[in-house]
């Protein structure tokens, strides 16, 4: 589900995954970033914390104190807001003592440290630290495409391009980095190449509905006014004839 950018479906499957097994750090890694990916900033930092004090292969590391209580879904006042910055300082620096922990084998701690760096808008060290996990696994689509959405997320679209071309030459119907590929040529103003890559995405994950908002925003930018009444009406065949992309 995470995959095909259905956020909600891939979060209940992995709650009953961590439920099922506390102790597993692919489900509460994959859990912290689906809620980063719906902006549930709260949650994203409490399971990614678990994901480094119920790593085995952090066993014997020195934790320190459990980071300040944030609201569930990371909003609220100013209190509340406080408390999250404590709790991302508590854990970046928990993150950046695994790595000195195991340094051999820190390119999960570099990915999740990415994904709280986005998360506190710190993208250069973001984009950093995710380099360096693609430089220890370059064969990992999802890290192409998470350091094409962090280079996205700092306002440099024209850098994100080319990671996500990566992630799809090792995974074409990798339908989360066509969505993200479509929202970088937008934020381009390439706007004929979006459509074609929300139409892919769309192809690749039917259940995504809300692309046909962003296809629609697409088309109105890029003046096919004639397209729009096949994107109301979702009719994906009509575009074949306009548009390079691979029905599935």
């Amino acid at each position: 589900h995470a995959e095909n950018d259905e956020n909600r479906r891939a979060i209940a499957c992995l709650e009953r995954a961590a439920e099922r097994d506390p102790y597993s750090p692919e489900s509460l890694l994959a859990l912290g970033v689906s809620y980063v990916n719906e902006l549930d900033h709260g949650r994203a930092l409490r399971v990614l914390r678990d994901w480094i004090t119920h790593n085995p292969g952090y066993a014997g590391m020195e934790l320190g104190p459990g980071p300040a209580t944030a609201t569930a879904d990371g909003r609220g006042g100013s209190g509340e807001r406080e408390q999250q910055e404590e709790a991302l300082d508590e854990l970046k620096s928990l993150l950046r003592r695994a790595m000195e922990h195991s340094p051999s084998d820190s390119s999960e701690a570099l990915e999740a440290l990415g994904v709280v760096c986005n998360v506190s808008r710190e993208y250069d060290e973001a984009v950093s630290a995710l380099e360096s996990a693609t430089a220890s696994r370059p064969d990992d689509y999802t890290l192409w495409n998470r350091l094409g959405a962090t280079l996205a997320n700092a306002g440099r679209s024209d850098e994100a391009l080319p990671n996500y071309r990566r992630a799809l030459g090792l995974k074409p119907k990798y339908a989360r980095a066509w969505l993200n590929l479509a929202i970088s040529h937008s934020n381009l103003r390439n706007y004929d190449e979006a459509a074609r890559c929300y139409l892919q995405a769309l192809s690749l994950s039917p259940g995504a509905h809300h692309v046909w908002g962003y296809l629609r925003i697409a088309l109105t930018c890029a003046e096919r006014w004639e397209l729009l009444p096949a994107a109301a009406s979702r009719d994906l065949g009509a575009f074949e004839e306009h548009f390079d992309f691979v029905r599935y």
